[in-house]
């Protein structure tokens, strides 16, 4: 090398030259099972529906193992972990992945052990065209990265993860309004 030559700065020097192998490897390993995570949300919705879904999830999150899945969770902020459902939602939707993104926020939530709905709503005010819209509902509030878009929205249907301990020993069915 040449006196004086301008060297390159190492990738840590470099201002937002954070490559995603430069993430920690809990933020890696949560990010790799959550797109895992959507990819299985994705094929039983497509296969069995959003009821059967549900169901499934909300036995996951109930599960003695659930509280270790995804391996890494408890070391990320509750925003960046939820930073993290969306992009693995949109690896598998795109941006217009809300049930997915809403069933991935509900099970995490749940197996936090937090009441947990997958609520889908409708749009239908005048001068408007339909859309449909679902958002997870934690504790009875609309997930913070839903809030805003829920209240444009009337609630058509809840599916809870966490439903009250069964009677009968049924999965838990669409609460229709």
């Amino acid at each position: 090398m040449t006196p004086g030559a301008a060297t390159r700065p190492a990738r840590e020097e470099r201002p937002g030259a954070r490559s995603r192998w430069c993430q920690p490897a809990a933020e890696l390993a949560v990010s790799a099972q959550l797109w895992l995570a959507a990819g299985a949300v994705e094929v039983v919705l497509r296969r069995r529906g959003l009821p059967a879904l549900v169901a499934a999830a909300g036995r996951a999150a109930r599960s003695p193992a659930a509280r270790w899945f995804p391996a890494g969770r408890r070391t990320l902020t509750d925003p960046w972990l939820d930073q993290l459902v969306t992009r693995a939602g949109a690896a598998w939707r795109g941006t217009e992945g809300c049930l997915p993104r809403s069933v991935l926020r509900c099970w995490l939530a749940a197996s936090d052990g937090q009441a947990a709905s997958v609520v889908v709503g409708v749009r239908r005010a005048t001068g408007t065209p339909f859309a449909a819209h679902a958002w997870a509902q934690v504790d009875g509030h609309a997930h913070a990265a839903d809030a805003g878009p829920a209240g444009s929205f009337q609630p058509i249907a809840t599916y809870p993860l966490t439903p009250p301990a069964p009677t009968t020993g049924t999965a838990p069915r669409c609460e229709e309004r």
